[in-house]
């Protein structure tokens, strides 16, 4: 049953984008990084920020036009060509390995983990050096300033985010403010969103958050045919590559019982090092062992006298993630917080069930992007809730509205 929203949709009507904006971001500064960027330093650099994309900019003097005097305190403009996203470095890794001469003559099963991983260290330095320009995308919606200033928050996620009513394009997770120079002046994201819905819903008398996930349409027999889930001994590699083609965001990780033990997502690409990419080779919960130092051993751990040069890269990229934790703290997987514990951070996903009442916290308190539905008694996922699916419910009072479907 869908439910009534007559008083959050007119809360969204009457606020501006620059009335969020002003609320929400203030003058935080916006990453950026330029078009001649290697993909390993982009992704060093979303690392250091703790974001999941970041504008890909160009100068003036790489554009050939005309630039300042030298006695003038202009700086050189910078234009913005397009967007930088985890996504991206997804697909140039997977048509980097596919097209590598590597696989066609190894003799090893596809399937093999040391098969993945020799293909992809054979094409992992021209990966890390791939230029931004040729790879960049653009996952983005741009708005013009003034234009802030009319339009509400309700027209920036149906048809910013949210896509309209167009049949072709997929959900967008930013928009960009832009003057009249083509200077960026701001960078609103689905999260900025939803945290600015986390501080005005509540006060509402029919917030989301008094409904259960059952009410609001989660876990309906659409939503668990096409929910994403792998198992736990599949190559990392193969886990992206069904990412991009089921063209979702994340996937659940399962062990044979169907019970998830952690979830795999494009963000997690960011966390790697420019010598460590055949790590995608592992299963994806011994890679997630190694990114966020969790408890599945896996290959990785070394067994009695038993050592091998990819064992040892890998023991050396959780070092190497180990030492970047003490670094830049802010890189710490937002995933590994539970706020059903009195001050405890489990290592792991975040669940719930469909019967549990809807929470902004899930999301704002604890930075979480995904929260898995599961069966109450045995922890088998059956959905997920994105921020999308927050700012789909917020719009429409009920999740699984409109074409789109990349969530």
């Amino acid at each position: 049953m869908k439910r009534s929203n007559d008083a959050r949709v007119l809360l969204m009507k009457m606020t501006k984008v620059v009335e969020l904006s002003r609320e929400r971001l203030g003058r935080r500064p916006i990453v950026t990084v330029r078009h001649n960027d290697s993909l390993g330093d982009a992704l060093e650099t979303l690392a250091r920020y703790n974001v999941l994309s970041a504008p890909v900019v160009i100068t003036a003097d790489a554009l050939d036009v005309g630039t300042p005097d030298d006695d003038s305190n202009i700086e050189p403009t910078e234009t913005l060509i397009g967007f930088f996203d985890v996504r991206d470095a997804v697909e140039a890794i997977l048509q980097a390995v596919q097209t590598s001469s590597a696989i066609s003559k190894s003799s090893e099963p596809h399937t093999s983990m040391l098969f993945w991983m020799r293909a992809i260290e054979n094409v992992e330095q021209e990966i890390v050096d791939t230029p931004l320009i040729k790879i960049l995308g653009y996952d983005a919606e741009l708005m013009y300033t003034p234009n802030a200033y009319t339009s509400s928050v309700h027209d920036l996620i149906v048809n910013g985010f949210l896509g309209g009513s167009s049949l072709t394009r997929t959900i967008i997770h930013r928009v960009v403010l832009f003057e009249a120079s083509g200077e960026i002046s701001n960078l609103i994201s689905q999260t900025d969103v939803v945290h600015w819905l986390a501080d005005h819903d509540c006060k509402l008398p029919d917030s989301l958050q008094t409904h259960t996930l059952r009410d609001l349409g989660f876990g309906s027999d659409r939503r668990r045919r096409e929910f994403v889930k792998v198992d736990a001994s599949t190559a990392t590699i193969e886990c992206f590559r069904m990412l991009r083609e089921k063209n979702v965001s994340g996937a659940a990780v399962v062990e044979n019982d169907g019970k998830i033990i952690g979830d795999v997502t494009n963000g997690d690409l960011r966390l790697l090092t420019r010598e460590h990419f055949s790590v995608l080779g592992l299963p994806i919960a011994e890679f997630i062992a190694l990114l966020h130092h969790t408890s599945y051993s896996g290959y990785a751990a070394k067994r009695g006298d038993f050592t091998s040069a990819f064992f040892e890269k890998s023991r050396a990229f959780r070092q190497d993630q180990m030492n970047r934790d003490r670094t830049h703290s802010s890189a710490i997987d937002p995933r590994r917080s539970d706020l059903r514990t009195s001050g405890v951070a489990p290592e792991g996903v975040f669940t719930v069930t469909l019967d549990d009442t809807f929470q902004y916290s899930w999301f704002s308190n604890v930075n979480k992007r995904r929260v898995y539905v599961v069966e109450a008694k045995c922890e088998v996922p059956l959905d997920v809730v994105t921020l999308s699916d927050v700012l789909e419910c917020a719009a429409f009072g009920h999740a699984h509205e409109g074409l789109h479907r990349h969530r």
